[in-house]
């Protein structure tokens, strides 16, 4: 490595100079397993969270600034009750009961203010004391409006509304977008424009739950609006992951919904990571998409092995490339795959000028 990680995500973003392909492996449960945390102590607790993802930075030594997200952390601000299962401490959490349950519940159903909230409370914690510790940037959490609005009535429910009762939808999606900025001013105010990204996830946007002419319907709009007021408050950095199969859903992403210069699209296994950058071109960086179940169950020289054909089929895509999981990493991925992640960017990802 001739750059450290800061510098080499600035030469990817800017194309200029890049050493090797960047590792970005989507590990947070992931430390709190290696650490020996139970993922109660790890999400309730930022002094935690930091330093277990600081001590995996460190041991591996990829890519990637600490980050916070609580799983199912909007519909936890909005009053819905989290719950960590107690027959094993790597179990993610969720809601045992969530904020709305019928029609009546969305009408009275108010916005939190984030700095009081459960989960973007502790958020803000989180990035001072990353701050504290050299790392200047924030993050605002990963979900996008419709995403917010699942986690605050439940899939099941939404879906039926999608049809019976769309007029409701749009309500959730409304609130669920004014909380998406009132989370991110809180954030800009106290970190400024210049040093916070998004990292957006996208899973009930998916051809597997519904359909493109419902995405169209339901989140662009509200997608749309969030994107444009962020980038004119000054966000420059954006992830966007596409969770599923999104290959019916790229036009919008290059026609209605405003995406800031270099935006990165990570992907899941189900996508074509070659056509789909293909399709974005040299104006967006790509990432993603090695398979978790290799990582999760496969040896590490089958990781480098996937790792390697990955990088020599995507690094010199003219955006820019990114090694990545396909999904978040599986809590109890061996480190020994982690690694062999790690080790296949520096054998094969290296650019030579």
């Amino acid at each position: 490595d001739r750059l450290t990680s800061a510098q080499r995500m600035r030469a990817l973003v800017l194309g200029t100079g890049l050493d090797r392909v960047p590792i970005i492996p989507l590990a947070t449960s992931y430390t709190a397993v290696r650490a020996g945390l139970s993922l109660r102590d790890f999400y309730l607790d930022p002094v935690l969270c930091l330093q277990a993802q600081l001590d995996s930075l460190a041991c591996h030594g990829y890519d990637a600034a600490p980050s916070y997200g609580v799983p199912e952390w909007s519909g936890w601000d909005f009053g819905g009750d989290l719950w960590f299962p107690e027959e094993s401490s790597d179990f993610l959490p969720y809601l045992r009961k969530r904020a709305v349950q019928s029609p009546a519940d969305v009408e009275t159903l108010r916005v939190p203010e984030p700095r009081g909230a459960p989960a973007a409370g502790r958020l803000l914690a989180f990035y001072r004391l990353a701050r504290e510790k050299g790392f200047p940037g924030a993050s605002l959490p990963g979900s996008s409006p419709m995403g917010i609005a699942c986690s605050i009535a439940g899939p099941d429910l939404l879906l039926r509304w999608f049809y019976k009762e769309p007029a409701l939808v749009h309500r959730l999606l409304r609130k669920a977008t004014d909380y998406l900025l009132a989370v991110a001013d809180m954030i800009i105010e106290e970190f400024g424009a210049e040093n916070c990204s998004v990292f957006s996830t996208y899973p009930v946007e998916a051809h597997a739950v519904i359909s493109p002419k419902l995405f169209e319907r339901f989140s662009v709009p509200y997608v749309s609006e969030w994107h444009e007021k962020l980038i004119g408050r000054g966000i420059g950095k954006w992830v966007v992951h596409l969770c599923g199969d999104h290959t019916r859903n790229l036009p919008h992403w290059k026609g209605a919904i405003p995406l800031a210069p270099r935006t990165i699209f990570s992907m899941g296994h189900e996508m074509d990571l070659a056509a789909t950058a293909a399709f974005f071109g040299a104006d967006h960086i790509i990432a993603g998409n090695v398979s978790t179940t290799t990582l999760l169950l496969g040896t590490a020289a089958e990781v480098y092995a996937l790792c390697r054909q990955t990088i020599e089929t995507m690094k010199h895509h003219p955006g820019g490339f990114i090694l990545a999981p396909a999904c978040l990493l599986p809590p109890r991925t061996p480190p020994a795959n982690v690694q062999a992640m790690v080790e296949a960017v520096r054998t094969f990802g290296g650019y030579h000028h």
